[in-house]
């Protein structure tokens, strides 16, 4: 899983994938390419099973992050300055914008601005491929007087009409047919978007938060800065900072846990005396497919999944006693795994 991190520049986009990944990237130096550094998934869950079933290993679940190098708007860095970095973008899962919400000495922050203006960037870096695809149906109707696919023509039309209004493409209702049809094309505004609302020390405005909020999109606030010279404390102090600003926990995992809601991703565990891991898979997930998560040789001889959830296996604090509870169940093919499932697959190859 890619998580791409962009927005204007100067907005703390790099100082936020530092916090994220302890990559120590260097900031506001600009450049062409991106930074990309891969971080565990902090999971408490994962943490604690490994307190109660000691494995000789822990392995948590991961996300690449990719840190898009920072642009001006269209007009201000020159014509295609945004489109040609947002191409670093198209293949990843999801975005994180990075809006900046604090004085920075040399302009007053403007997040509804900034906000409008990055998605407005977003739309025409589409806009362009949704043309040039038309442009070439135009050209092969006319040279064979027909198209491939007639589904295509008017779906594009009805992308054009949607980007040209400065809307993303997320808010269209797509059938199966159409998003196979254009799952090739990465288009940016078909991806999950999380706005990051980067402040000071004192925190971001309730109304900047509202409206983020109301764009429809996964919102975390936090002060970058402030989450970067975290990840350069020890676990005591960075415990004892936390509870002094008042956070509940590290960027990193709010940001995953924005991320895992936006894309629409479940959490699920196997343990032993070899290793704890957790595993990620789409909500919705049947148990075969989680199994294939793990090894495709389980899923193909998938049997059953002897299943107990986090929470029970907990309360009744050992395996042992969650079966004595009758909290350990045998799920067949028609499982849907549920967030926080303890999985063991049953198979013959």
């Amino acid at each position: 899983m890619e998580i791409g991190i962009l927005g204007l520049k100067f907005t703390g986009k790099t100082t936020l994938y530092n916090a994220i990944t302890g990559a120590g990237a260097a900031t506001g130096q600009g450049g062409v390419d991106p930074n990309r550094a891969v971080g565990q998934v902090p999971d408490p869950r994962l943490d604690l099973l490994t307190a109660m079933f000691k494995p000789k290993r822990q392995i948590n679940a991961s996300i690449e992050w990719v840190d898009v190098p920072g642009f001006e708007p269209s007009g201000e860095g020159g014509v295609g300055d945004a489109t040609k970095f947002l191409e670093h973008a198209r293949r990843v899962d999801a975005l994180a914008q990075v809006v900046r919400c604090f004085d920075n000495g040399v302009a007053t922050p403007d997040p509804k601005g900034e906000m409008e203006t990055v998605a407005l960037e977003l739309a025409l870096a589409d806009l362009q491929i949704v043309e040039n695809r038309i442009e070439r149906m135009n050209k092969d109707k006319a040279r064979m007087g027909k198209i491939d696919n007639p589904l295509e023509p008017p779906l594009f039309e009805r992308f054009r009409e949607t980007l040209e209004e400065g809307t993303a493409l997320r808010t269209l209702t797509l059938n199966k047919d159409e998003i196979k049809l254009v799952s090739g094309f990465s288009f940016l505004t078909l991806k999950p978007m999380i706005l990051v609302l980067n402040g000071d020390e004192h925190g971001v405005a309730p109304e900047t938060v509202e409206a983020a909020r109301a764009l429809g999109a996964e919102v975390v606030d936090m002060c970058a800065k402030v989450e970067e010279e975290l990840g350069e404390l020890s676990e005591e102090e960075r415990a004892e900072f936390l509870a002094d600003l008042g956070i509940d926990e590290p960027a990193a995992h709010r940001m995953v846990r924005a991320s895992y809601h936006a894309l629409g991703l479940r959490s699920f565990f196997t343990v032993g005396e070899d290793e704890c891991r957790a595993w990620t898979v789409r909500a919705g997930a049947l148990a075969p497919e989680a199994a294939g998560v793990i090894h495709s040789d389980l899923q193909r001889g998938f049997i059953r999944a002897e299943t107990v959830a986090y929470d029970a296996l907990m309360a009744a604090g050992s395996m042992a006693e969650a079966k004595k509870a009758n909290s350990v169940r045998l799920e067949g093919k028609a499982y849907e795994v549920q967030d926080g499932d303890i999985l063991n697959i049953r198979f013959s190859v």
